[in-house]
């Protein structure tokens, strides 16, 4: 791992969607970013033969849809994953195809755990949980450690606890209340066999996309946060100019 980035690198690497270079295949993090500068939702971005896919989890259904460049609804940035080379892309993709086939179907909510997608068994898709809840971000380190060699864990996980929930918009909070009653009804389980205190947490996009600049795996709270306040000035910077 990076132990001490340089900040001044930063800027380079974070992309725009509409000005990335699509000759060279890779696996990215991205973010769509508010007016504000604010990164609101993430996904991935698989770039493989000039062709972009977005795979992602929208809080209800989990997508894989293709992109055309411009795009002018939304403002995507993206940072390439290290973890992926660009030999393993199309691989990647496939890995994705084939979770949309199984119909991976999340719950959303503010879960994280040792689970991930394996998309190369037909019994079971999900692995360390019974129950598939998380939200855009949990559900994109599912689909990379699920690919991952071994499965490594992408995030040191344990590093982030229930006091990064502080300051969650009321809405998603309220969001998930509802999600998570629902499914409990549904099939029958408590909410205290669906909730572990140790998995309830937050990390955000914007965590997600710094992860993106290190290399050694699990990638610490600590190493991200280190160049964090940096990449928030780089992208709302970057995207007022847009």
């Amino acid at each position: 791992m990076f132990e001490n980035y340089n900040l001044e690198d930063l800027k380079p690497e974070l992309l725009d969607i509409n000005t990335c270079d699509l000759t060279n295949d890779f696996v990215a993090i991205s973010v769509e970013v508010d007016e504000n500068g604010l990164c609101y939702h993430s996904g991935l971005v698989i770039c493989y033969e000039e062709e972009l896919s977005y795979f992602h989890y929208t809080a209800k259904d989990v997508v894989l849809e293709k992109l055309d460049i411009p795009l002018i609804e939304k403002a995507i940035f993206l940072k390439q994953l290290n973890c992926i080379h660009h030999l393993e892309v199309e691989s990647f993709l496939g890995h994705c195809e084939k979770l949309i086939e199984i119909g991976v179907s999340p719950v959303y909510g503010f879960i994280f755990n040792d689970s991930y997608y394996d998309s190369t068994t037909k019994e079971s898709f999900l692995v360390n949980t019974q129950h598939d809840i998380t939200t855009c971000v949990g559900f994109c380190i599912k689909v990379i450690r699920g690919f991952l060699y071994n499965h490594d864990e992408y995030l040191k996980l344990s590093d982030w606890d229930i006091s990064t929930l502080q300051g969650t918009n009321q809405g998603l909070i309220n969001y998930f209340n509802h999600e998570i009653n629902n499914y409990s009804i549904l099939h029958e389980v408590t909410i205290a066999q669906l909730i572990s205190i140790d998995e309830l947490k937050r990390i955000t996009p914007t965590e997600l996309l710094g992860s993106g600049y290190f290399i050694n795996l699990p990638i610490l709270k600590a190493s991200i946060d280190a160049i964090l306040d940096r990449l928030i000035s780089d992208i709302i910077a970057i995207r007022t100019v847009a």
